[in-house]
């Protein structure tokens, strides 16, 4: 609650800072166009004084510069607001709604050319990647908001893809976990700076231009070495001499040099014919980067911005990934050479002809790009890693009750007054679970809609968000990093020609293969080998029950079936526990409480009476199972 508060409080704050921005930013609008006009007046009146002139027009023009300065402070400092603003209404919305994302929910596909991927910046250890079993089971990527949509607060393709590989692919090595969960709490609680990194990001969701970055840095050709190219630039530099030169002559009324002129023209249209299939493919290797000055000016934000992260790893790693983009990659001038890349028509056309330009642009470009591939590779990387981490430690931030969880070294879990992050107050009922080397194995019994499966889900997620580094939806947790394997939600595949039974038995051998793994598993399962008749699946079951109890990792199995209960009743190695159903005139209701021993009540029969079924099927109901109730 308490950051809740904070954020309204800052979102009033930057409301109130966006609109002097925007009236700051008008007024040095209005001043800029007043200087613009006044300096063109001011050289049009001394225009016959040519020195006086001159000097006027310099000083016009330093006036301006400094004007459009200052107007674009103002404009850059109102359009940070925004961005800011919209980060802090996004915070707001994951905050108090779990019925709408406050990004995509939807898991990130990988670009069409897959082999061309950003390094890895930060070290996850040994992980454990989730099967789509997995994925499904625990709402991952399911509408309208799932566990990523919950998370995901990225702006860029890649940081995206990097949240979507840390979810699927949980780390096993405690130590790494404890290095990002560190990462992690530090921009947790820093929100103002985090928010502020997160805000300088947000231009950049118009466009799917990171991914061409990407593309184009792994085809980017070498700089041109020819002395063709060299000797052609150093005469482009006598040859804008000259035309300036020649132009001036005769703005002055020496027109013979019209003739000088044209000489000059047709002599570099001849050089330019001559070099035309050369200079076609430097021009075409170029081209595709004059759209991405923005998002390179953009990566330069960043990377200033990040110089505010600590030097703990691995946050301290990313810090320098960026510094590098700032001083050893001169995306500064990189940036303005593909502004002159994007301009066209007859300016672009005059200037080829006078001084090569195209050819120039090339040259700067490509010159700056390929020895600093590596380099903006691994900044984009890391800009990928912060996105990342910033998802990370928002939800972290905003959970109402939330812990950082500590991973121990003898496997067991330990979660106390668990919730499922999706949902959110009154409408969880927190609760807890303790599984430990004597005690490995829960049985859940429990009535359909009591909250078994839930349950599962509940400790599934948070396990897995423990294993991210992320805070988790719990009064307090430790646990030893587990392969999480989870058989909660079957359904049949025609693709594989999987029958429902089929496919569960093909799930549940995952667990069943694996007994003395080097990593502890945590299995979920709801109703094992529910996809065949009653005999069979007793018998299954309890064979399963048997064998999984007898091996080293840790499960928590959900069913309806009494003598699973009453096999675990009977083994040291396991516990019941129970959900249970209050049958009241308004009809059931459940409390979502999770209790002690198996399940005792018994409602079907009562709820038939209830909906009119006939007293002969009834009492023929409970000569069946002995019950004569009423």
């Amino acid at each position: 609650m308490r950051h809740l508060d904070w954020l309204n409080t800052y979102r009033d704050r930057l409301q109130e800072d966006l609109a002097s921005y925007r009236v700051r930013e008008a007024r040095w609008s209005w001043i800029r166009l007043l200087v613009f006009i006044a300096g063109t007046v001011l050289v049009v009146v001394l225009r016959g004084h040519g020195p006086v002139a001159a000097l006027a027009g310099v000083g016009a023009l330093a006036g301006f510069a400094a004007v459009v300065r200052q107007h674009g402070k103002w404009a850059d400092r109102r359009a940070f607001s925004e961005s800011t603003l919209t980060v802090v209404e996004e915070s707001l919305l994951a905050s108090t709604q779990r019925d709408r994302p406050a990004r995509a929910w939807q898991r990130p596909a990988d670009p069409a050319d897959a082999s061309i991927s950003l390094p890895a910046v930060t070290e996850s250890g040994p992980t454990w990647p989730l099967t789509e079993q997995e994925r499904d089971d625990l709402d991952l990527y399911g509408p309208p908001v799932g566990v990523f949509g919950l998370l995901n607060r990225t702006s860029t393709s890649v940081g995206a893809r990097r949240l979507r590989d840390i979810l699927d692919a949980p780390s096993l090595s405690g130590q790494h976990i404890i290095e990002r969960q560190q990462a992690i709490r530090w921009l947790g609680e820093h929100p103002e700076y985090r928010l502020g990194l997160m805000a300088s990001l947000v231009p950049l969701r118009r466009s799917g231009r990171i991914d061409t970055m990407v593309r184009l840095l792994h085809a980017t050709l070498p700089r041109p070495q020819s002395i063709a190219f060299t000797a052609v630039r150093l005469w482009s530099a006598v040859s804008g001499l000259v035309f300036v030169y020649a132009v001036w002559r005769i703005a002055f009324g020496y027109y013979v040099w019209i003739r000088f002129l044209l000489l000059l023209l047709l002599l570099n249209l001849l050089i330019l014919r001559f070099l035309r299939p050369a200079l076609g493919r430097l021009t075409a290797a170029v081209t595709p980067w004059a759209d991405l000055s923005a998002t390179l000016s953009r990566l330069l934000t960043v990377a200033e911005y990040a110089n505010g992260l600590p030097a703990a790893q691995p946050l301290g790693l990313l810090k320098s990934h960026l510094h590098r983009v700032i001083t050893n990659a001169r995306i500064p001038s990189l940036c303005l050479w593909l502004e002159w890349a994007g301009l066209h028509g007859m300016a672009r056309g005059s200037l080829n002809i006078v001084v090569f330009i195209d050819l120039h642009i090339a040259t700067a470009v490509l010159s700056r790009l390929a020895p600093n591939r590596d380099v903006l590779r691994y900044g984009l990387a890391a800009v990928a890693e912060l996105e990342a981490l910033c998802s990370l430690a928002s939800f972290s931030a905003e959970l109402p009750a939330g812990c950082y969880p500590q991973p121990a070294g003898e496997t067991g879990l330990s979660i106390t007054e668990g919730r499922h992050p999706l949902l959110l107050e009154p409408e969880v009922t927190p609760n807890s679970v303790h599984l430990a080397s004597d005690r490995r194995t829960w049985v859940i019994t429990g009535p359909n809609a009591a909250g078994k499966s839930t349950f599962l889900r509940m400790v599934g997620v948070n396990v897995l968000l423990a294993q991210t580094g992320a805070a988790v939806a719990a009064g307090a947790m430790t646990w030893s990093p587990v392969r999480l394997i989870t058989d909660v939600r079957i359904r049949d595949d025609l693709a594989r020609h999987e029958s429902y039974f089929l496919s569960e038995v093909r799930r549940l051998r995952r667990l069943v293969l694996d007994r003395d793994g080097a990593v502890p598993i945590l299995g979920l399962i709801d109703e094992p080998f529910r996809g065949t008749n009653s005999q069979e699946r007793i018998a299954a079951g309890i064979a399963l029950l048997e064998h999984l109890m007898a091996s080293c990792h840790l499960f928590l199995i959900a069913t309806h079936e009494e003598t699973l209960a009453q096999v675990a009743a009977v083994t040291a190695a396991a516990a019941n526990c129970h959900f249970q159903e209050h049958l009241h005139d308004g009809g059931i209701v459940f409390d979502y409480r999770l209790r002690p021993g198996p399940a005792t009540t018994r409602t079907a029969l009562r709820i038939l009476e209830r909906e009119g079924y006939p007293d002969s099927l009834l009492q023929r109901a409970r000569q069946l199972i002995g019950d004569q109730g009423p």
